[in-house]
């Protein structure tokens, strides 16, 4: 009997994670939209260095005015940077939110599915946006870096952003919003695993003869 809704659970979660994962493999292109239009127009607002952004397929592509050194046919020659993101390396989270979700089955769990998903929307912009800064301001190049004239500090910054996005806000946000949406659940799962601790009568006394 130990441990039953927490192994119950898991169950269920990795059954799925493994029903989800080809479906929203399948329409990661259309769930892109979103994000990168949020992060597209969040980085144009911004930033002036940003000519356009584009969306093609799972892929999320800035064009930039940042002038860099590339490899030619004849010699070196200096074009536009134009970074691209794809989408499923932070978009993920939203199948384990749905995954979760299904497993522990709350009280109109399809509600705060959609809701959940709306909710992840600024955190897959903020992983686009620092994944294109990081290769726009730190991975250009001494080109790069005096296209855009920025302090030394701001790549300390961009690759914090970056880090903090890939590390913890993709993998932790679905599972601090399935903690939100589900607190009888969790405080459940925490009961049992208090009761599982601690000793049972019958056995303390068999122990004491």
């Amino acid at each position: 009997m130990r441990a039953t809704l927490i192994g119950r659970f898991l169950l269920f979660a990795v059954l799925g994670l493994i029903v989800l994962l080809p479906l929203w493999y399948w329409a990661a292109p259309w769930l892109a939209a979103l994000p990168i239009w949020v992060a597209g127009t969040v980085m144009k607002a911004i930033f002036p260095w940003v000519d356009s952004f584009e969306h093609q397929g799972v892929k999320a592509i800035l064009v930039t005015l940042v002038q860099v050194r590339m490899k030619g046919p004849q010699g070196d020659v200096f074009g536009e940077l134009v970074p691209e993101v794809s989408y499923p390396t932070y978009g993920y989270g939203l199948v384990l939110l749905w995954a979760m979700l299904i497993a522990s089955h709350p009280r109109r769990w399809w509600l705060k599915g959609l809701i959940g998903s709306l909710l992840l929307v600024p955190a897959q912009a903020w992983c686009i946006c620092f994944q294109w800064l990081r290769d726009v301001v730190v991975l250009s190049g001494p080109s790069g870096a005096a296209y855009l004239k920025y302090p030394s500090w701001a790549n300390e910054v961009v690759v914090y952003g970056y880090q903090f996005g890939f590390l913890m806000l993709t993998p932790v946000a679905p599972i601090l919003l399935w903690l939100m949406f589900d607190k009888r659940f969790v405080a459940a799962l925490w009961l049992e695993a208090a009761l599982a601790d601690k000793p049972e009568p019958a056995r303390e006394k068999a122990r004491m003869h």
